[in-house]
């Protein structure tokens, strides 16, 4: 079989897949790719933000390599992309594709998509879809009514429940990282189907060249805005709350407690429903992939389908639910925010899982391998091994980074088979046995029986950052302390 030639790239915000009970195969994407193509259940996104993790995803580097380490800038990292930058892109331009963008782009604040080359609609910043001219011209296309977001909890923003919310002219809805809201009227309204249609609009016109286009809605990132018929799916589930939700973080770094301090003060009782906001949570991500899986159903009627890769995956988990309490992501290195879905399908490979540590830094160079294109150096491993099962991937453990959000906090975590280690500046240490305790409540880094793990998990990291590159000035004073001192009394908070 010849290599496919098209690249369908489709990517959600913040989906939370860790810790939650089995509800990956009740959604409409996954569910279908996994009938298709490789299913990749231990994927990682390279740092839990979402820019940074975007600009891994199109660079296929880490963030201390391509320099967005924050959403803004702060801490000293770039503020976005620029033209200069070697993209996964470069070289399909130069092979004649077609490269095309819709949806969420988040990775400068004044320049789009358009500006890299891209053709659609991937406005500048975070943007806000529901506000501009393309969404109005969405619904007068399609006769679709204005919408109306019903306030059911308020998050932070106080907003009383039941208050009615005009999406089109309530540009500060976006504002706020956590509550949720009924989407009265179709849920075809929400901004998935509009990107989706966008990009449906634009792949059947898109002739017979080869073409890379990637898809990116806004949503699941909350606040959680969901309609009929989703508003009712997962009602058997007691509760989609991540197993840790009950944790004390005794054992974790002083800044997990106060964040989940910080949500508990910021959100009134009546807006700490986690059980409800983690099922919101989850409705969100099916109605994301219900409009994106149409995309599917445009491929198959076009003949495209063996002839184009499909991609899907998310730029970060949620933390909605988990760890003593809290929403949104922090600087948390947990699971729940380093665990994203990645499913890969590829014509003539097929279909299976696969539980190989693997980063949304490898997608860049995987992509460019299957489609028979020479990638630039790049920090991230073509999957092919995998999707091809000639092997495994080069690579013994998985580092991921963070640099803080909102306040600086250098951290650096580590998986290797079963155990993950996760260090910060000032020298606290996690260590954690995934395999029978994945919801991270039993740090084991002062165990005595475990310092053997400790000192080959230290070591690990240490020759990764060396590898990568990582000569900031922490990561440099922990290889020194790990060659200096093996195993050393990990610093953990007083009793």
């Amino acid at each position: 079989m010849s290599r496919p030639r098209n690249v369908l790239w489709l990517n959600t915000d913040q989906q939370m897949t860790a810790n939650r009970p089995g509800a990956a195969r009740e959604l409409p994407l996954q569910r279908k790719l996994a009938a298709r193509g490789m299913n990749f259940r231990r994927a990682y996104t390279a740092l839990p933000i979402c820019s940074p993790a975007r600009a891994s995803m199109l660079t296929g580097r880490y963030p201390h390599n391509h320099g967005l380490t924050e959403n803004d800038g702060r801490f000293g990292g770039r503020t976005g992309l620029e033209e200069s930058d070697t993209l996964v892109t470069d070289p399909l331009f130069a092979e004649g594709y077609r490269c095309a963008w819709f949806g969420k782009w988040h990775l400068h604040r004044k320049l789009d998509a358009r500006a890299f080359g891209f053709e659609g609609y991937a406005p500048a910043d975070y943007a806000y879809p529901y506000a501009s001219a393309e969404y109005r011209a969405y619904l007068e296309r399609n006769a679709l009514p204005d919408p109306i977001a019903r306030i059911e909890l308020s998050g932070e923003s106080g907003t009383p429940p039941g208050t009615p919310v005009a999406l089109t002219r309530s540009e500060d809805w976006f504002d706020f990282e956590a509550g949720s809201a009924i989407l009265e009227g179709p849920a075809e309204t929400h901004e998935a189907f509009f990107v989706a249609e966008l990009a449906e609009r634009w792949l059947r016109d898109a002739g017979d060249g080869p073409f890379f286009m990637r898809v990116d809605t806004w949503g699941p990132h909350p606040p959680y805005l969901v309609g009929a018929p989703f508003a009712g799916m997962f009602a058997e589930l007691d509760s989609a709350a991540s197993p840790n939700l009950v944790s004390d973080l005794k054992a974790r770094p002083a800044h997990h407690a106060a964040y989940r301090d910080y949500w508990q003060e910021t959100l009134g009782d009546n807006a700490r429903d986690f059980a409800l906001l983690s099922r919101r949570a989850l409705q969100l991500a099916a109605l994301c992939e219900a409009a994106l899986v149409r995309l599917l159903d445009v491929l198959d009627e076009g003949g495209r389908t063996d002839d184009t890769i499909v991609v899907f995956t998310a730029d970060h988990g949620d933390a909605v639910a988990s760890n003593g309490g809290t929403m949104n992501k922090g600087g948390l290195m947990v699971e729940e925010t380093l665990r994203i879905p990645m499913l890969i399908a590829v014509p003539g490979i097929a279909p299976g899982l696969n539980d190989s540590l693997v980063c949304n830094i490898d997608l860049a160079p995987t992509l460019l391998d299957l489609c028979g294109i020479t990638a630039h150096e790049m920090d991230g491993t073509s999957l092919c091994p995998l999707l091809w099962r000639t092997g495994p991937l080069p690579r013994d453990g998985l580092m991921t980074e963070h640099y803080g959000l909102k306040i600086p906090l250098w951290q650096r975590a580590f998986h290797k088979g079963h155990w993950k280690l996760v260090v910060q500046e000032d020298g606290f240490t996690e260590l954690y046995d995934l395999a029978c305790d994945a919801a991270e409540m039993n740090n084991l880094a002062n165990n005595v029986t475990h310092a053997g793990t400790l000192r080959d998990m230290r070591d690990g990291l240490a020759k990764a950052l060396a590898s990568y590159g990582d000569n900031s000035a922490p990561a440099m004073a922990f290889r020194d302390a790990v060659l200096a001192d093996p195993a050393p009394s990990p610093r953990q908070h007083p009793e």
